[in-house]
């Protein structure tokens, strides 16, 4: 069962970047929007292509998504052309990894939000 909330760990990763060993409820993942349609999984470098970074929270089971907007409010987790995807990745890391103990509540539509 998909819990109600669950608290930020503080404990972010970066996907094909960071190894992760061991997951645990309220740790957060970050991916690229265009991951599971990319040929190249995980290109953080390329400056051939916009995009926007993706969060999804641990339950304990599987990975949920997150309203990262909340997170990041500036919209960090957007890049341009000219920006290479690991800088938005990195700096959206940053803010959540601060936003530690904020508690997400799940929506009607499934995904986790700071709003209750």
């Amino acid at each position: 069962m998909i819990p109600s909330t669950i608290e930020l760990t503080g404990k972010v990763y970066i996907k094909y970047v960071d190894h992760i060993v061991n997951s645990y409820v309220g740790d957060v993942k970050l991916l690229l929007n265009d991951d599971a349609l990319s040929l190249n999984k995980g290109d953080y470098e390329n400056l051939k292509s916009s995009g926007y970074i993706k969060a999804k929270i641990f339950d304990g089971l599987v990975w949920q998504n997150i309203s990262i907007s909340e997170l990041c409010s500036e919209k960090e987790y957007k890049f341009t052309k000219r920006q290479k995807a690991i800088d938005s990745a990195l700096l959206c890391k940053t803010i959540i990894e601060e936003r530690r103990g904020i508690m997400l509540y799940r929506t009607y539509r499934g995904h986790f939000t700071t709003q209750e």
